[in-house]
């Protein structure tokens, strides 16, 4: 099990890369948290994020998910959303250390 030291540092690391590539890209999400779920032999980080210029995708998605696998196996799962007019991509991932 990591430490909670090591949790904080993974989870400020994540929001800042994320954050950095989204700004980088001229994206107006900016992520605020990565959620833990401790369980007994390991820990689970979960987070999303969100690509509103559809043409970014690529090349955002691109660059976070070669980060995050830095981490290991990270599954992600992104989806299209049409909300009110508003058109973006919903990206979810998770991995276990």
């Amino acid at each position: 099990m990591i430490s909670e030291e090591e949790k904080a540092k993974i989870k400020e690391e994540i929001v800042t890369k994320i954050n950095s590539v989204l700004e980088k890209n001229n994206e107006s999400f900016r992520m605020d948290k990565v959620n833990i779920l401790n369980k007994a032999e390991t820990v689970k980080f979960m987070g999303n994020y969100r690509v509103y210029d559809r043409k970014n995708y690529n090349a955002v998605s691109r660059e976070i998910n070669t980060f995050l696998k830095k981490y290991g196996d990270v599954e992600i799962k992104s989806k299209k959303i049409r909300d009110s007019g508003m058109k973006f991509t919903a990206v979810s991932f998770n991995f276990e250390l």
